[in-house]
């Protein structure tokens, strides 16, 4: 059971989603909201992960933060991803506390009674030895966890032999012993999990009982034990498949998530379940206070049913298009890179829009748009411009090329992650995937092979790398189809 607090502007959706799984995940510490909405006993302990969002220079709050141990962030993210395939991982901290690390053993001191560990990286640390060390010997290799990251009078980290792997009410260590937290005082409790502790099968490993441990019923004592005892035989596995030295597991980490068009409209479902909501209203409400005050105003106005019924075809959009909130004339992009960057390129000039059906077609010259490609299958005149179609939600958009006598001259198509569109901005993301087309050059595709990376060093998601690549290839095809219907076309 991995416990959760969650704040901020997806609170509501994230406790609506978690809940679901509920023999998985237990939200803490809920907010005044929650706790009104979803009235039940909410229990207050400390958490394992924390969850909030993360405001950004512009004000903007796309992105959240997950922080706690690295299993439970990551496992976190893989629901995440389950239900939402844009989900994105800007970026990965991690701390090094109470990671696992397979060592080599470089000074040993008797006399100091303490060993010097290699941990990788050109990191060492120091490893004081108990009486069940006496046998170490310099160049053996050892399972260490980074017990704090400095010795007393020291800069190195301080080790610890003693392996861990950490639940809600108790950590089973690799010492062989049944023990309390401190803050267990009551002798008839510490003597009813000492025989609790005794009677688990744990393959050999101990117990250490948190303090949340003495309130709890033993049968859900039991489960926790037997789910650890199952996650210690994994570490024992991967301890055993370790053959260099070098990180292992464990440790903690905060994860920088990006929520794009995909993401926010399930967000927009899942706090329906627990709050009126317009749709559209994370994507807004995400933007700052200008599109925020507009849909909770509406949220505040609108009767709940009316709010449950709306669609697309009445989407905020509308109705602040409704409200009279200037549609410009023209529209910036804002790009984010999949290093967390965000490029704000344009402007380009609208030429066309339709809210209800969700599209803007937007003009730009070539030589005064700087986010348009270097690489791009013809040359670049002045005069050039580029008339592209965003639609919301979509995968891609297409650029086509024209000189300034009106000649096409070549399609550029760009992969992202759901778009969204603004009254004055179009939202994209940029996946480095992009396909070329001109009277030129045959049809193309570039960059999959670097977003399939990506995919396996877990920054994006298989699902959304699958979704890529089935767009690109319909891309493709639509572009080969119309390459040969242009050759066609000047055959005599």
């Amino acid at each position: 059971m991995i416990t959760l607090r969650i704040r901020g502007l997806y609170a509501a959706a994230l406790t609506s989603l978690f809940h679901q799984y509920a023999q998985l995940y237990e939200i803490v510490q809920p907010d005044e909201e929650i706790q009104t909405r979803m009235p039940r006993t909410w229990r207050m302990d400390p958490p394992d992960v924390t969850i909030d969002d993360h405001p950004e220079g512009r004000g903007s709050r796309d992105t959240i933060r997950m922080a706690g141990p690295a299993d439970a962030v990551e496992h976190l993210l893989g629901l995440l991803r389950e239900r939402c395939a844009d989900v994105i991982v800007l970026r990965r901290e991690s701390s090094q506390l109470g990671a696992t690390y397979m060592g080599l053993v470089g000074i040993v001191s008797r006399v100091r009674r303490r060993a010097i560990v290699y941990i990788g990286e050109q990191r060492a640390g120091i490893l004081p030895l108990r009486y069940e060390d006496r046998e170490l010997r310099a160049g053996a290799h050892i399972p260490v966890r980074i017990e704090a990251l400095t010795s007393e009078g020291d800069d190195r980290l301080q080790l610890s032999a003693v392996i861990s792997v950490p639940g809600q009410y108790a950590v089973l260590t690799s010492s062989q012993s049944v023990k309390f937290s401190k803050q267990i005082s009551d002798e008839a409790t510490r003597e009813r999990l000492q025989q609790l502790g005794e009677a688990q099968p744990t393959g050999g490993w101990g117990i250490l009982w948190r303090t949340a441990a003495q309130d709890v019923e033993e049968a859900l004592l039991v489960q926790e034990i037997e789910r650890l005892t199952q996650a210690s035989r994994d570490v024992q596995a991967r301890l055993a498949a370790t053959t260099a030295v070098g990180y292992v597991y464990g440790g903690e980490m905060v994860a920088h998530v990006l929520l794009s068009g995909q993401a926010e409209a399930a967000c927009d479902a899942l706090r329906a379940e627990v709050l009126p909501t317009l749709p559209g209203h994370h994507k807004y409400r995400a933007q700052g206070d200008v599109y925020g005050a507009i849909v909770n105003a509406l949220e505040k106005e609108l009767p709940p049913e009316v709010l449950r019924a709306r669609t697309a075809s009445l989407s905020v959009l509308s109705s602040i298009d409704t409200m009279q909130l200037p549609i410009h004339d023209t529209v910036r992009f804002l790009v984010r890179q999949l290093n967390g960057q965000l490029q704000e390129t344009g402007p380009g000039q609208r030429l066309a829009y339709d809210l209800d059906q969700g599209w803007v077609d937007v003009r730009e010259t070539v030589f005064e748009q700087e986010g348009l490609s270097s690489d791009l299958p013809f040359d670049k005149q002045p005069g050039d411009y580029a008339i592209t179609r965003f639609q919301e939600g979509s995968w891609s958009y297409v650029r086509r090329f024209y000189g300034r006598d009106g000649s096409w001259k070549g399609d550029e198509a760009c992969l992202t992650t759901p778009i969204a569109i603004f009254s004055d901005q179009v939202h994209l993301v940029d996946l480095r995937v992009t396909l070329h087309h001109s009277p030129q050059q045959a049809p193309v595709m570039m960059g999959l092979e670097a977003l399939q990376t990506l995919a396996k060093q877990g920054v994006v998601g298989l699902t959304l790398f699958e979704t890529v690549r089935s767009e690109g290839e319909a891309i493709l095809q639509r572009f080969t189809a119309s390459a040969a219907q242009n050759v066609a076309a000047e055959q005599p």
